[in-house]
């Protein structure tokens, strides 16, 4: 979302700047300058050197805002202070590191967060007026971590300019990877994104019927643990035969390939501030089961299906899924697909950028 939103701001003229910490960013849009600060222990921290000196110059720039993104690492937190102090404006968007199901286990690494949030991070960020929520859902948890602070509600984008020049340039290379028709997840293999419930849930969808249909499930191992008992249950559920882990696909084709062959999309998350999936799916016209944790609460506004993460909910959305004529199927895609444009194209939410960043400037944004 970083780089997708300094490209936007690029394109309106906008003069934009990446900090990040050495080896975190590769490559950012044309137009937009990267600053790496390498990481240097100071204790039990790891500090980006540099950033205080470069943030100190801040004031000299009319109309500089410092756009924080995510709430963990001290490299937020001597941006906050810095630039706090030398009266830069401050702008800060957790992106859904508060979310509470992160912190459900009360153990060693979630009792360090809540002590470094209590004693370390929230002072920090106390000072800073107005806070970036991605969704209402995130809005309202986020008032109890940052309680009295005003919070704008901005939600995720997505370029359906680039994606619909991909689709027009693939011509033939967009082959099907699988025969038959499929259930598609796309995602990192983490037990966030609710594949077991998932897997239990389709397989609970076929029972005692003949189904064409497959599961693809494609992505990352992030936790080879998890990925070890998901293939278990599959095992014990007797579904190998209907469930195909592909593992991760590189590169933009391949990925627009899966989204076109696809029946349908389901991506089960347990919590989410959005997911671009989501919206990458809806933009060639894939219908979409997500979860209300998600914070799309007007999905069904646009022909997708809601549910929470429950194998009972995620199994009888499935089998209507499973239920669909071509025809609904089709007519189901094009409204979510109407649905992003309206409301998650960046021809709709880069405007609401700019005029967050205008109240916290009190300028004019935009194209010269």
């Amino acid at each position: 979302m970083i780089l997708q939103l300094t490209r936007y701001l690029a394109s309106q003229g906008l003069a934009t700047t990446i900090l990040t910490a050495e080896g975190r960013v590769s490559l950012a849009p044309s137009d937009v300058n990267l600053l790496k600060f390498p990481l240097v222990a100071r204790g039990v921290w790891r500090l980006p050197q540099g950033l205080k000196s470069y943030l100190q110059q801040l004031p000299r720039l009319r109309g500089q805002i410092l756009h924080l993104h995510g709430v963990w690492m001290g490299f937020q937190w001597v941006a906050a202070r810095v630039a706090l102090a030398q009266k830069v404006p401050v702008l800060l968007s957790p992106h859904g590191m508060l979310n509470r199901w992160h912190l459900r286990h009360l153990g060693f690494k979630e009792l360090r967060k809540l002590i470094y949030w209590r004693t370390v991070a929230y002072p920090a960020f106390r000072p800073i007026p107005l806070i970036h929520a991605v969704t209402p859902r995130e809005r309202d948890e986020l008032a109890t971590w940052l309680p009295g602070q005003g919070i704008k509600v901005i939600p995720n984008a997505i370029d359906l300019e680039a994606m619909d020049s991909l689709l027009a340039n693939a011509g033939e290379e967009l082959s099907p990877l699988v025969d038959e028709p499929y259930l598609l997840f796309l995602g990192r293999l983490h037990p966030v994104k609710g594949i077991d419930l998932l897997i239990e849930a389709f397989a609970k969808a076929i029972q005692g019927i003949k189904c064409k249909f497959r599961l693809l499930i494609v992505g990352p191992e992030s936790d080879p643990s998890y990925v070890a008992k998901l293939k278990s249950l599959v095992r014990l559920l007797g579904v190998e035969e209907k469930v195909i882990f592909l593992g991760p696909v590189f590169g933009p084709q391949k990925k627009l390939s899966l989204y076109r062959h696809a029946w349908a999309f389901c991506a089960p998350s347990q919590t989410e501030v959005m997911g671009l999936v989501n919206l990458e799916a809806a933009s060639v016209q894939l219908p979409v089961v997500t979860t209300h944790e998600t914070g799309l609460w007007d999905w069904e506004d646009g022909g997708g299906l809601l549910v929470h993460p429950r194998v009972e909910e995620l199994s009888r959305a499935l089998k209507q899924v499973f239920s669909w004529s071509d025809r609904e199927r089709r007519d189901r895609g094009q409204k979510l697909r109407q649905l992003v444009e309206r409301r998650y194209s960046w021809q709709a939410v880069g405007l609401q950028w700019l005029k967050f960043y205008a109240t916290l400037t009190g300028e004019r944004l935009g194209r010269a």
